[in-house]
């Protein structure tokens, strides 16, 4: 399974970068790789919610939560893919106090299918810029509301 990781320095307290994250269901209000989501799970976010995510240009993904310690760690579990070059991926998302602001960790694992096993250097390619598209937007999000 292809993994790789990503840090970043968020100028933003932990507790505002978490929020962020935990508004799990409306991850397309402020991430620009996600064209619609919503919550497909009743209750407070926590560990065992899902979503579905329509992704831009296009493809989707149905997305569980697998990990969840407040302002710590959420671990996301793409559990089904359409159109995507990969069957599944694992997003684990670890923060912490660093410096003023926050730390993030990313860490991104996933499993080509037969499309990305036959585009093996161009899929992980644009999932590594994907992914730091991501971290971008987090940190751009949370970084945004702080000043707010």
């Amino acid at each position: 399974m292809p993994d790789f990781t990503i840090d970043r320095q968020i100028q933003a307290p932990v507790e505002k970068v978490w929020s962020v994250l935990n508004d799990f269901g409306n991850i397309a209000r402020w991430n620009p790789g996600v064209r619609r989501s919503k919550l497909t799970s009743a209750g407070p976010v926590s560990e065992g919610s899902t979503r579905h995510c329509d992704l831009a240009p296009l493809g989707g993904v149905e997305e569980r939560i697998d990990k969840y310690v407040p302002n710590e760690r959420m671990t996301v579990n793409l559990y089904e893919t359409f159109k995507l070059p990969i069957s599944g991926g694992v997003a684990d998302f670890n923060i912490a106090p660093h410096d003023a602001g926050t730390k993030l960790t990313l860490h991104y694992s996933y499993t080509p299918n037969v499309l990305g096993h036959l585009t093996k250097y161009s899929t992980g390619k644009r999932l590594r810029k994907g992914i730091n598209g991501l971290a971008d937007a987090l940190q751009e999000e949370s970084e945004r509301s702080t000043d707010a």
